[in-house]
């Protein structure tokens, strides 16, 4: 290829692979990874529809990387180990933390049921074995839940917030239909920890 500035690319395109199959993807402005000494970032990855190995948005993880892109032919070569960002390196393991999420009620969801309205509930990701979720609500829109729901969590430093992962929030339509019992996703909300309250 040319050499060509690395702006004109526009756009950074992560993909996650099996073999050689993409599974899902993470798209962003390449104006963001310019920074040689850049800090560790969680990323939402989408389902690549193309492909269809992964259809739902709910199915498709979260990914912590660090990136950054040079210009060589601009700027010149750079040594990436001089700067911190570079020097570190990620710890094997995490500290366990428990946060308490207090879950009290979602706005405008859209209508799985045939009645104009759904059954909802929330499931929350963590990364325990048992699945996190709040009771259903029946045919309601605005569902009000005013439930506490307490998460197991891993993250590097307990103290800095952006090193936590987003708490996600899937909402799902309840259904007991005997020929499909299957929930249908609805929505998803992704907080990051640095917009909470949180008490340490």
């Amino acid at each position: 290829m040319p050499y060509v500035d690395c702006h004109d690319f526009d756009k950074v395109i992560v993909h996650l692979m099996d073999g050689d199959t993409p599974v899902c993807f993470f798209k962003d402005d390449i104006e963001n990874y310019v920074d040689p000494n850049p800090a560790m970032q969680w990323h939402s990855f989408l389902p690549d529809l193309s492909v269809k190995k992964v259809k739902k948005p709910d199915q498709v993880g979260q990914f912590s990387f660090r990136l950054s892109l040079h210009d060589v032919s601009a700027n010149g070569p750079i040594v990436f180990k001089e700067y911190d960002a570079w020097k570190k390196k990620v710890p094997k393991r995490s500290n366990p933390v428990k946060i308490r999420a207090y879950i009290y009620q979602c706005r405008d969801l859209p209508a799985a049921d045939s009645n104009g309205t759904s059954d909802p509930f929330v499931k929350v990701w963590d990364v325990g074995t048992a699945i996190k979720k709040s009771a259903v609500v029946e045919d309601n829109n605005n569902p009000l839940f005013y439930e506490c729901i307490e998460l197991d969590y891993e993250v590097v430093d307990q103290e800095d917030l952006e090193s936590y992962p987003p708490f996600i929030f899937d909402i799902y339509d309840y259904d007991d239909d005997l020929f499909d019992s299957t929930p249908d996703f609805l929505c998803r909300a992704i907080v990051e920890p640095e917009d909470c309250s949180i008490i340490m």
